[in-house]
């Protein structure tokens, strides 16, 4: 085995997640997720049903669907190479592929003569119709300017700034004012704002957030600190919140009025506060754990 199916099952595990659990989520049968850990390809329905499989499957424990698939290929051609199957393949492409025949080779060589030739007359044909409309163009008359009026007759001579006409182009209309620095525009684009939650590392999926969803007076107030890295899955009021990896150092709130079901990975790893009050939860190392939270508090 390349490893693949086993690094699923490990991860998993780790987090305390059934086969069946991923069944009623995904709806992919547990022999097929089964098969997918004991890398039993001939039991899956093969094309684009089985990276399908292997991205549900990730996405629901929290892991890089892109890794997961690409780890997925790589053990499908192991597999493959191991049965036998690509030298086959090669081999039935090779002697299918045909030789090009020397009839085809003159067609070629003859359309690329035919190309060639119909090319140069085009172009010979617009470069001398091009030619014979320029020197059909007539030239412009050239006016004698008057001579200038003596200042006897009583005229003052033009001056420069009258006898000189604008530049051909020169539009009389004044430029728009150039906006200052200082100047605001009128909607700025709003600033990403990070998400109250956790994220599992490389690429896990993240928890959605459950701040917004109630007032600040609501019945249940928890907040988890995360000392080591864990899965969590949460949901409040019936409600599923989602599910993930805390990192270390990292902590979330979940308000609800009624109730608040948290189901850790690490129960040893993290700290939880009930309304602002510590809760001392036991456990070991590792250890999966339900907590069930109500305005009375733990039960």
């Amino acid at each position: 085995m390349s490893g693949f199916g086993e690094k699923m099952r490990r991860e998993r595990e780790m987090r305390g997640v059934s086969l069946e659990e991923i069944s009623e989520s995904t709806k992919i049968g547990t022999r097929s997720l089964r098969a997918l850990e004991e890398e039993d390809f001939e039991k899956l329905p093969g094309g684009i049903f089985n990276k399908g499989f292997v991205r549900a499957y990730s996405r629901f424990i929290g892991l890089d669907e892109d890794q997961a698939v690409a780890d997925f290929e790589a053990a499908w051609r192991e597999h493959q190479a191991a049965n036998g199957l690509l030298p086959e393949v090669l081999s039935q492409v090779e002697q299918e592929t045909p030789e090009p025949s020397s009839n085809r080779l003159l067609a070629i060589v003859a359309l690329v003569l035919l190309t060639v030739a119909t090319g140069g007359y085009a172009v010979k044909y617009f470069w001398g119709t091009r030619t014979a409309n320029t020197n059909l163009v007539p030239m412009p008359e050239v006016q004698e300017a008057p001579p200038p009026q003596s200042s006897a007759e009583g005229q003052s001579p033009p001056t420069p700034s009258s006898s000189v006409s604008e530049p051909v182009g020169i539009s009389k209309e004044k430029a728009a004012p150039v906006p200052s620095a200082s100047s605001k525009s009128p909607a700025e684009a709003p600033k990403n704002t990070p998400s109250p939650f956790a994220t599992s590392k490389a690429g896990a999926a993240e928890l959605a957030s459950s701040s917004g969803a109630y007032s600040s007076s609501a019945a249940i107030l928890l907040e988890v600190i995360a000392r080591e890295d864990s899965w969590l899955s949460v949901s409040a009021d019936g409600k599923s919140l989602g599910q993930g990896i805390l990192s270390a150092q990292k902590s979330r709130t979940i308000r609800a009025n009624k109730e608040v079901r948290l189901r850790v990975g690490n129960v040893a790893g993290v700290e939880v506060s009930f309304n602002g009050k510590p809760v001392n939860i036991d456990g070991e190392p590792k250890q999966v754990k339900e907590l069930t939270f109500t305005p009375e508090g733990l039960h």
